[in-house]
């Protein structure tokens, strides 16, 4: 086994042990995957976490910045490997001033959201645009993601005959529903759209193409091929996305809004509402800032 392959198998087992949801794992994967080719390609041979060094840690940032990413990508790099350093018993490393993010030349980065939400004349002419293309399945998964708040991963989960049946049949009888499948940190939750009726629209929808289909599952690949696995599916997606010029997680943004105004308009102080709003959304009762920085700007 190369020197590369034993560090970033090293990296991968650590990661593993320390736990934590499906996407933080799925993060540190390609950190660490990452990290040990830098090492070898800045001819440092190390083949364990136990070797890692400030001069390796700094080698890594110089070589990240050099090639244009991002402070706030090099942060969580960095959060990734801190991590692996203190369960090796380096907590001194992982806390020097020495190697601080300011000190490796890391900027803060803005938490200031920069995506517009999609308006509904985005949403319908890429509905439209899918209908046209036989794809109908890809219109009904954004309109999923809008109606009700999800994240591309949740709407993609969602697109099953029993999820759907029993989003329709909660939404119907109490005018929210509980998310469970496909959530950040399998955090459950329950989403309550400030529009139940447009939300049981897209349920509806959905639940059409589905069963017309005579699929497992809603979203599929060219000319209707089952999607094998999730990562599949949600490679299709973001490509069948990317190509029509929308940003899916966008839709977020437009139903954040909404239910940001709702809860105003019922009542709620802004910071309460802000606070609900986090909760529809799958952040947490504690994110009422983030909410406002960036998903509501002006709420």
């Amino acid at each position: 086994m190369s020197k590369k392959s034993e560090l970033q198998a090293d990296l991968q087992r650590i990661g593993y042990l320390l736990g934590r949801g499906h996407l933080t794992q799925e993060g540190r994967s390609r950190t660490f995957k990452t990290f040990a080719e830098v090492m070898r390609e800045t001819g440092f041979g190390i083949h364990s976490a136990t070797q890692i060094g400030g001069k390796h840690l700094q080698a890594y940032i110089r070589h990240r910045a050099d090639g244009g990413l991002a402070s706030r990508t090099l942060a969580k790099d960095m959060s990734h490997l801190r991590a692996v350093l203190e369960y090796v018993g380096k907590e001194g490393l992982a806390r020097n001033p020495a190697y601080s993010n300011r000190a490796l030349g890391i900027a803060q980065g803005s938490r200031i959201g920069r995506k517009q939400p999609l308006s509904d004349d985005q949403i319908r002419a890429f509905q439209q645009r899918m209908e046209r293309l036989g794809r109908p399945d890809a219109g009904a998964t954004l309109e999923l993601q809008r109606a009700l708040g999800l994240r591309a991963l949740e709407a993609i989960r969602a697109g099953q005959i029993d999820a759907l049946l029993r989003l329709q049949r909660e939404l119907e009888r109490q005018g929210c529903a509980r998310l469970f499948d496909g959530t950040k940190g399998a955090r459950p939750r329950l989403v309550h759209p400030a529009d139940v009726g447009r939300a049981l629209a897209s349920v509806r929808r959905a639940l059409e193409i589905l069963e017309a289909s005579g699929r497992r599952y809603l979203l599929a690949c060219a000319k209707g091929v089952e999607t094998k696995e999730l990562k599949q599916a949600a490679k299709v997606y973001s490509g069948i996305c990317s190509r029509a010029g929308i940003q899916s997680h966008a839709a977020r943004y437009a139903f954040a809004q909404e239910r940001m105004q709702a809860y105003r308009d019922a009542g709620y102080s802004q910071r309460e509402a802000r606070i609900a709003t986090s909760l529809d959304l799958g952040h947490g009762d504690g994110r009422g800032r983030y909410i406002a920085s960036v998903y509501v700007r002006n709420g």
